[in-house]
Parts: structure tokens; C-alpha cells; sequence
């Protein structure tokens, strides 16, 4: 025999315990219906149906990527394939000093598979609630997270020129809200008509710093104000990429100064942080 939660006026959620486990008899949630055990919610869009499966809700984040969860984390015994919406009532203890109205979830699709981060989730700071609208998704453990957070620090050597010079350009991509990226990141570099800038894509080692070129991709051609630089690589947990450039200024008979500045596209890496997107670094230039 089936147990089946059907929505009749008003929607019905059934509350149970920190573990529950489901035999061969089978527990079928009706499209519409929100389910609910100990704080994950479950809305499928379709009939959803759990047989011989379990529900485990821990206060303290699973392992893997990404890393610093609040402390609320579910996994199931099985992976489920659902289709719906899925939330995360949580603690404002629990936040593991993530920002609340930056919640995501985050979910991995089976065992000891690294988690995927998700973007658009909802939040309701009142309620205390985190969710989110999947298609067709393995669900094997879910939890929230803030999004990761990503800053430039450029650094222009040598700052002071004279004539004709060599000079290399260094970006140092850091994330700081221990939470690996997810998506494409891009940077963009200034142009100016004065400045040439080139990458070689072998290069570990610019302008003094240890840098990563080959987990990075550059376009000087499309875009007539800016270089683009990207990297589809996972900048981890509180960690750093770098990209290092090499330019050579044609001063002619003026002199002045000019600020090369780098900006990470909104977004870049899943990022939703913007306030903190750019840096520059100055050179001033002397006709030699």
C-alpha cells in the first residue's frame, strides 16, 4: 500500500522526524503538495514517489566543495531525480556567518560528488526560508550557502616610466566568502591607445608574482575599450587565481599619467557581490 499526501483546500505538510526512512511500501507526494522533514521542504511538480529512501538532516555542513554551508544539511540515503521546489527553513544561529539575503542552495547530485551551486534562489529573511525551482535534478545532499565573492587586486610595474618601457600588468583574483565559483569568470582590462598589452598563456611567473596563465584564456580583439580575460577553473574557498600580462608603453613626447584598471564582470563565477569588482593601479609617464 502507498501513503499519499494530497492537497485538498489548503496545503497540506507533514512534519517528521531528523531521520526518516521510507521502506519498500513507498511514500508518493502528489504535484503541488509541499512535504516537509525537519526543515527541507519539498514541492515536486509531479507526483514524486520515495521507496525504500531515507531523509538525514545534520547541523553541520556535509563534506565537499563548496566549503563553509550554514549548519543545516540534508542528505538522502538514494539520490532522488526531482522536479519542483525544494527550500531550506533554517536558524539564524545556523548561518555560519554568511550573509542571509544572499543565501543559495547548493546541492550534490550522489554520494561524494562535489556540490553545484545554484543561482536565483529565494530568500525570505522573515521566515528564515532558502529555496529554489529545479527540472530533472539528482538530489543526493542539499544545504545553503553564500555565493562565493570575488575581488581584483591589479598591480602595474614599473609605476614610473620614461620613454619607451616594458612593463607588466598582474591581477590577483581572490574569493572571500569561502565558497568556491561555480560558472565562467571574466575580467576586463582597460585599453588605452598608449599601451599594448599581450599574454602568453605559458607563463607561471610575471612581474615577481607566481601566476596561473594557463587556467586563463585572453581576448584583446573583441571589444574595442577593454581586454577580456576568463577562466572557467574553480576558484576555491578563500583562495586565489592570478593572471599576469606583459605591455609596453609608447609615451612619444608627452607625459601624464594613466590608471589600468581591472573589473570582474557582474556575476563572474556566481558571484552576486558587485560592490567590490574593481581595482586599479596607476603609471606615470615621463617623455624620455
Amino acid at each position: 500500500m502507498r501513503y499519499y499526501l494530497i492537497l485538498l483546500a489548503l496545503l497540506m505538510t507533514v512534519q517528521v522526524s531528523a531521520q526518516l526512512s521510507i521502506g519498500n511500501e513507498g511514500l508518493t507526494i502528489m504535484a503541488g503538495t509541499t512535504f516537509s522533514s525537519e526543515g527541507l521542504t519539498l514541492t515536486p511538480s509531479a507526483n514524486l514517489i520515495l521507496s525504500n529512501n531515507s531523509i538525514q538532516m545534520s547541523s553541520t555542513p556535509l563534506a565537499g566543495s563548496p566549503n563553509g554551508s550554514i549548519n543545516r544539511a540534508y542528505q538522502f540515503g538514494a539520490p532522488i531525480t526531482f522536479s519542483g521546489t525544494a527550500g531550506i527553513s533554517y536558524l539564524t544561529t545556523e548561518l555560519n556567518g554568511h550573509d542571509e539575503a544572499s543565501l543559495q542552495l547548493a546541492y550534490s547530485p550522489a554520494a561524494n560528488a562535489p556540490y553545484i551551486l545554484t543561482s536565483g534562489s529565494t530568500v525570505n529573511t522573515t521566515n528564515h526560508v532558502v529555496s529554489n525551482s529545479f527540472t530533472n535534478r539528482n538530489l543526493f545532499a542539499v544545504t545553503a550557502v553564500g555565493p562565493p565573492d570575488l575581488i581584483p587586486l591589479l598591480s602595474a610595474l614599473p609605476s614610473t616610466q620614461y620613454g619607451t618601457t616594458n612593463f607588466t600588468v598582474v591581477v590577483d583574483v581572490f574569493e572571500l566568502n569561502s565558497t568556491a565559483t561555480s560558472e565562467l569568470a571574466t575580467v576586463y582590462i582597460t585599453k588605452d591607445p598608449l599601451i599594448a598589452l599581450s599574454f602568453d598563456a605559458s607563463s607561471t611567473f610575471v612581474g615577481g608574482k607566481v601566476v596561473q596563465n594557463g587556467s586563463w584564456t585572453f581576448d584583446g580583439t573583441s571589444n574595442d575599450d577593454f581586454y577580456l580575460v576568463r577562466t572557467t577553473q574553480v576558484i576555491g574557498p578563500k583562495a586565489r587565481r592570478s593572471f599576469g600580462l606583459t605591455g609596453t608603453l609608447r609615451p612619444g613626447n608627452t607625459k601624464g599619467s594613466i590608471a589600468i584598471t581591472s573589473t570582474i564582470a557582474g556575476l563572474s563565477g556566481g558571484e552576486v557581490k558587485l560592490t567590490n569588482n574593481s581595482d586599479s593601479d596607476k603609471i606615470d609617464y615621463f617623455n624620455k
